[in-house]
């Protein structure tokens, strides 16, 4: 299936003295889904391979786990949340990109990235999601992570934002 590259994402921890874990995030999104979604939402979980991430990206991910599973993120304000979510805003290249950046992403082991597209509907809905094992998130340089993001068909019910 032909895939648009939509963005790349790098997460980076900051502190005044200590720099946290990076990894950046490649996702991308079928072209076909990019007119109707909104903004990207993204969440850790922890105990990751537990989930089954097929079933996972059918319905939202706060409905399928326990609100204690969510890893406190920082959002654009500072404020810790479960999930970030953060608007299409690409820069045209090849791929098309998007870089955000997390402060204080703490450091974990068995842990599932899922990153949710939000419909551009009156009363959003999961339009598509991603979902990632991360055996392990290091101080330092981490791997990148592929996300893609497929049509979901029929669109799960659920409004995936926290």
């Amino acid at each position: 299936m032909r895939r648009l590259a939509l963005l790349l994402l790098l997460l980076s921890g900051c502190g005044p003295e200590v720099a946290g874990p990076t990894f950046p995030i490649e996702l991308y999104v079928t072209a076909g889904l990019l007119d109707d979604i909104s903004e990207f939402q993204l969440s850790l979980v922890t105990k990751g391979t537990s989930l089954d991430c097929v079933a996972v990206q059918k319905a939202c991910i706060k409905d399928q786990v326990d609100a204690t599973r969510f890893v406190k993120l920082k959002d654009a304000a500072g404020k810790d949340t479960q999930a970030v979510r953060f608007p299409i805003a690409l820069v045209a290249g090849a791929p098309n990109t998007q870089d955000v950046s997390l402060k204080d992403v703490p450091l974990g082991k068995d842990l599932a990235l899922i990153v949710e597209a939000v419909s551009k509907e009156a009363t959003p809905r999961l339009a598509g999601s991603s979902c990632n094992y991360i055996k392990e998130l290091t101080a330092g340089a981490n791997p990148a992570v592929p996300a893609r993001i497929e049509v979901l068909n029929p669109r799960a019910g659920c409004d995936p934002r926290h």
